[in-house]
């Protein structure tokens, strides 16, 4: 939250860190903050995609005749490498999701009412959403 914190206003990691923590303890959004959804289900894609293409890297490897010496071991190395370059890439890919949903939350944190001003159906909606997730924090 804090990195998030720092791209947005441009305050030190630190003073970002203690900021950020601030307005959310004043919010009484800790339970919001703690609750990653969103980034469980971008690591769950990116370990769906690094299986794809484990998978795809295994029947290319069979289908073109590129085994080896031991066919286990061959294949193992054949989907390691593919599962590996699936999940880096796409994990990679999936954090600017995830970098810009911490930003939703942080500037609608910090500025529920200017954001109300600018776009009040998309507010609305949020406000919606976010109060039948956690009707404690949303009154």
């Amino acid at each position: 939250w804090a990195f998030t914190y720092v791209g947005v206003y441009g305050y030190s990691f630190i003073e970002a860190g203690k900021n950020v923590m601030s307005l959310f303890k004043t919010r009484g959004w800790t339970t919001i903050i703690t609750d990653t959804l969103a980034q469980s289900v971008l690591s769950l894609v990116s370990v769906g995609v690094g299986l794809i293409t484990g998978i795809t890297s295994l029947i290319i490897s069979y289908t073109h005749g590129m085994v080896f010496g031991d066919e286990l071991g061959a294949s193992a190395a054949a989907f390691f490498i593919g599962f590996t370059t699936g999940l880096v890439l796409t994990s990679t890919l999936l954090s600017l999701v995830s970098a810009a949903v911490n930003t939703v939350i942080v500037c609608y944190a910090d500025a529920p009412a200017e954001f109300r001003v600018n776009h009040p159906k998309l507010s609305d909606d949020m406000h919606a959403g976010w109060a039948a997730a956690w009707p404690e924090q949303f009154r």
